[in-house]
């Protein structure tokens, strides 16, 4: 389930160098939501509120890579991030390191900040106790759009402070059309 495009600083989700993040903006794009993977989603079949599925590269629980349909998952605990979190106006692409790479990067509002920084010590401290990686999903509308790990080496106490994330898209397009959806134009 572990995938190197799903790891933390390295393309899945990164920390942000901005200097001073607003409000939450605008609340007309669709909805913005990050989970802890394994303890508030269930497994990918038939039947859920949320789906993966082309054109992500890969998905979770889905050893096919790039999945050839749709899988739908289950949600069982609220999520940690909604779009209050993110400050709408902020979210723009940005270049990757990757050659045609887009990633999508958006700033957190102050309570953001503490709900990530809570977030990522559980899915660490989880991972450390069952010593096994555990995964944010992060969802807009009703699409698991990334499942980055947080490695629980590297950050065992998560990653407080984090003024935004980023996410990679799986096309530059893609990424341009997530912008588009979480700004609501």
């Amino acid at each position: 389930m572990c995938a190197r495009a799903s790891r933390v600083l390295l393309g899945g989700l990164l920390l942000l160098a901005c200097v001073a993040c607003g409000g939450g903006g605008d609340r007309d794009g669709d909805e913005f939501a990050i989970y802890h993977l394994e303890a508030a989603i269930g497994s990918p079949g038939t039947a859920g509120e949320l789906r993966c599925g082309p054109p992500r590269a890969e998905c979770p629980g889905v050893l096919q890579r790039p999945p050839r349909h749709d899988y739908r998952y289950a949600v069982r605990k609220p999520p940690a991030l909604t779009g209050d979190d993110i400050v709408r106006d902020s979210v723009r692409t940005i270049p990757g390191t990757a050659a045609g790479e887009e990633l999508v990067a958006l700033e957190l509002t102050s309570s953001g900040r503490l709900a990530f920084a809570r977030l990522t010590k559980e899915v660490a401290r989880t991972g450390g106790r069952d010593q096994g990686w555990h995964h944010l999903a992060v969802v807009v509308g009703d699409e698991i759009v990334a499942f980055p790990e947080i490695d629980f080496d590297v950050y065992p106490d998560g990653i407080p402070n984090a003024p935004g994330i980023q996410f990679t898209g799986a096309s530059a397009a893609d990424a341009g059309d997530l912008v588009g959806r979480l700004r609501g134009s």
